[in-house]
């Protein structure tokens, strides 16, 4: 059994090549260690979701191996210690015998684990290949395959143990290879490639021999193999259409995802963030993000009310189309079975009925869904209180980017300025009263200035423009005050016109059903 003298234990293998093995072994487990709190921290993190990701799998498969392979290092180094032969200074002489049975079981399940480590880690490459837009739609395909192969070749390894067997049973012999089941496994598997000697089948000159290769040849050759490569193909075709999608509503300068990361990496680095880069005095403060409807120019409060109601109306139809489409399959899965074939044990009768043929027109027919909703030109104002209606920010700068009209209008193109401008005091406090408690305060301070000692005196003119600045900010408040009343006054009144005019069709409606009801009792 050949075997490497630094497998032994670390001091040999440190004194022997210290730059090479001994310190690849130490960056290694290091990088493993790495990887073991990545992967914890991740499955604390995510939890379950973890496990349904590819490789995920692949690098808890990768630690498991790597476990593996360190403690039987352990076991070897333990059993190398107690045997004198296998010190390092005598396993150097080659004149002496080295009685290695004992690990010999060890070293060859460390061998074993290393070459399957080396295989998933060199299969975990790939896993960085998508990073390339030339190589990303083949890691999709084979991330998107492994699942619906590893069920196919369930069915497949079955069908494959039973030719297997079948073989097995028929013509094993101790000089050929179906001497064995685990031998005729291996023909049966490796048979698609060639190389597999059928000698053995034909000499026995029967029927069974000739029908099981045919056997094996529709089903393995035309019917499985082929389904393996009808999924590899289907599986291709939707990824690359997934993402050429996604490529094609991408916008053109963004780059690739290579590039996109290196770049943020790279600006994460100088501490320059690339989201969330407004500053305060573009977002307000915390009371300036909402503002009433009636404080708004007249502009934007038709434009949020036309909105607003185009969406209600919107909402409503895909709610009743849903109920009609919800109806339609309870019928069709029979859940009305008893009253469409029994109409005739209901209760009472409908005082209105659907007239199948046509030939009485009703007042109120609910057989079809209603039309979409059309937006109107001038929509009746929102349901509520009107002064009641707030628009946030958001809302607002929403429709300042979708319209420039409104841009043109407001003059300007943030929606916190436009709430700083328009904005009302909520407070609920009389601006008289509170400039009055103002006047009060400061007259008082004086009064305390002048009991200390202190000869205050202002200039007229700054006086003046006091009281100017006073005036010209009372009569603002009043302006808005009145504005905001006057608005409430006409949407009111508009709502009210409204509410008639809808009172006055209902009233048609009932007059028409009623002279058609005396229309038919009189036929009748």
């Amino acid at each position: 059994f050949a075997f490497k003298a630094y497998q032994m234990s670390l001091p040999l293998m440190s004194g022997d090549d210290f730059g090479g093995v001994f310190l690849f072994f130490a960056l290694t487990s290091g990088m493993h260690a790495l990887l073991l709190a990545y992967a914890t921290f991740l499955i604390v993190k995510n939890g379950f979701r973890y496990f349904t990701y590819v490789w995920s799998i692949v690098d808890l498969a990768i630690l498991l191996l790597f476990s593996i392979y360190v403690c039987t290092n352990i076991v070897i180094f333990t059993e190398a210690a107690w045997e004198p032969s296998l010190q390092p200074e005598i396993i150097a002489d080659s004149e002496v015998f080295f009685p290695i049975g004992n690990v010999v079981s060890s070293l060859e399940a460390g061998n074993r684990a290393l070459a399957l480590l080396g295989l998933i880690s060199w299969i975990k490459v790939l896993k960085y290949f998508s990073l390339s837009s030339t190589f990303h739609p083949l890691v999709r395909v084979l991330e998107r395959c492994l699942v619906n192969l590893l069920k196919f070749a369930a069915l497949f390894l079955i069908v494959l143990f039973g030719f297997a067997v079948a073989l097995h049973i028929s013509y094993g012999d101790e000089t050929n290879l179906f001497s064995s089941v685990g031998g005729s496994f291996f023909a049966v598997i490796v048979a698609p490639a060639g190389g597999v000697e059928l000698q053995p089948i034909f000499d026995m000159d029967d029927l069974l021999g000739p029908v099981l290769i045919f056997a094996y040849i529709v089903v393995v050759f035309l019917l499985l193999l082929n389904t393996f490569m009808a999924i590899c193909v289907e599986t291709y075709t939707v990824a690359t259409f997934q993402i050429d999608d996604h490529v094609s509503s991408r916008p053109p300068n963004l780059g690739g995802p290579a590039s996109i990361f290196l770049w943020t990496y790279w600006s994460a680095l100088k501490g320059v963030k690339l989201v969330g880069k407004e500053t305060l005095d573009e977002i307000g403060e915390p009371d300036e993000q909402q503002i009433k409807l009636t404080s708004l120019p007249e502009d934007i409060q038709l434009r949020y009310t036309k909105t607003k109601s185009f969406m209600e109306q919107l909402l409503a139809s895909v709610e009743v189309q849903t109920g009609t489409k919800r109806r339609q399959l309870m019928l069709a899965q029979g859940a009305f079975r008893d009253q469409a074939l029994n109409p005739s044990q209901n209760s009472a009768p409908l005082a209105l009925q659907d007239d199948q043929g046509g030939l009485r027109a009703l007042a109120i027919k609910d057989s079809a869904p209603p039309p979409p909703p059309i937006a109107a030109q001038n929509p009746p104002p929102p349901s509520g209180e009107p002064t009641g209606i707030m628009v946030r920010r958001v809302q607002l700068q929403r429709m300042l980017d979708e319209d420039p009209i409104l841009v043109e209008i407001c003059g300007t193109s943030r929606a916190i300025d436009i709430i700083r401008r328009f904005r009302v005091d909520q407070s609920g406090v009389d601006p008289y009263a509170a400039i009055a408690d103002l006047q009060s305060n400061v007259a008082r301070k004086l009064e305390e200035l002048e009991e200390q000692g202190m000869d205050l005196s202002f200039d007229e003119l700054e006086t003046l423009r006091q009281v100017s600045t006073e005036l010209h900010a009372a009569l603002t408040e009043a302006q808005r005050e009145w504005r905001s009343e006057l608005l409430t006054v006409m949407q009111m009144a508009s709502l009210l016109s409204h509410s008639l005019v809808e009172l006055t069709r209902r009233l048609e409606a009932i007059q028409i059903n009623h002279n058609n009801f005396t229309t038919r009792a009189g036929a009748g």
